[in-house]
């Protein structure tokens, strides 16, 4: 079974217009020189990825299962719609296709009472599996302010997945370095962490705790973005990674984003076929790891 641990879904409206336009500015500025579909790009601020989309998506890479990863950008510009029912989208969206989508809740947690109420609703009506954050929002994980939502993580048992790496415009990108959760994982020996992206320009970070912490994760979403320019670079980072995380690291997509400059298919068949590590570890990248996470 392959599963692909980090998709996004999203109608226009859910996301505020200032996230939007500090995504596409760099992506913008480089399609002058990189090989990528400018119609995709163009018409990216009004697009709608709902999931018949991505499952033809994963059909014609060979992906069984994804994790829909909703993003809460509210805290920072309120979009036309909210959190709760951007999260009731994506909860009611991938019930239409439960043997193939696995929805994590989108919350931020500097919201406070809303987002225990939130973690609590949906807990009580979908027992989801996990919740991902996005720190460069404006806050750091280790925060007082912040111990409620980490004690409810842990009486639900959930898996976080957080952004890291590369964050535009508003966002504090310096708040997603992975470091700054070290003490919550001491306080939480138990929680199981997924830090996106490898950690992206702060992956030193994520092998540092890495090699402190074995509930912590990685997954290897956005390493595309190397592609089809410097394969090289893509297997030498994957090699790091399995060095210091072993099986902790796990395969994602970040779909649909990266479709724009690398498909999503030569994602999926170059993890599944090129050779840099051996098959056994490449079906717990593929999948294994990720399904002792989910418990299926």
């Amino acid at each position: 079974m392959i599963i692909d641990a980090h998709v996004h879904m999203w109608l226009r409206p859910m996301y505020p217009d200032v996230i939007i336009n500090a995504y596409l500015e760099p992506w913008l500025a480089m399609s002058e020189f990189l090989d990528m579909d400018r119609d995709k790009l163009e018409n990216f601020p009004t697009s709608e990825v709902r999931p018949e989309l991505l499952v033809q998506y994963m059909e014609q890479g060979g992906v069984d299962r994804s994790v829909i990863l909703p993003l809460d950008f509210g805290t920072v510009q309120e979009p036309k719609v909210g959190v709760e029912e951007f999260n009731d989208w994506i909860f009611e969206s991938a019930d239409t296709y439960s043997d193939k989508l696995i929805p994590f809740m989108g919350i931020d947690p500097s919201r406070g009472e809303q987002a225990i109420r939130l973690m609590r609703k949906y807990h009580s009506k979908f027992e989801p599996r996990g919740i991902k954050i996005y720190p460069p929002n404006g806050f750091y994980p280790y925060e007082e302010r912040l111990d409620p939502f980490w004690e409810e993580v842990k009486d639900m048992d959930l898996i976080v997945v957080s952004h890291a790496g590369a964050s535009w415009g508003p966002l504090d990108e310096e708040k997603s370095r992975p470091i700054h959760f070290r003490s919550v994982l001491e306080r939480y020996p138990e929680l199981k962490l997924i830090i996106a992206h490898l950690g992206g320009k702060y992956r030193a970070d994520t092998y540092e705790l890495g090699r402190e912490f074995d509930n912590l994760y990685t997954d290897c979403s956005a390493l595309q973005g190397w592609l089809p320019s410097e394969p090289q670079v893509v297997r030498d980072r994957l090699r790091e990674a399995f060095e210091v995380m072993g099986d902790r690291v796990i395969f994602g997509t970040d779909w649909p984003l990266f479709d724009i400059s690398y498909p999503y298919e030569s994602w999926c068949d170059f993890v599944r076929d090129e050779p840099f590590c051996s098959e056994d570890r490449r079906e717990r990248l593929l999948g294994g790891t990720m399904r002792k996470l989910l418990g299926i």
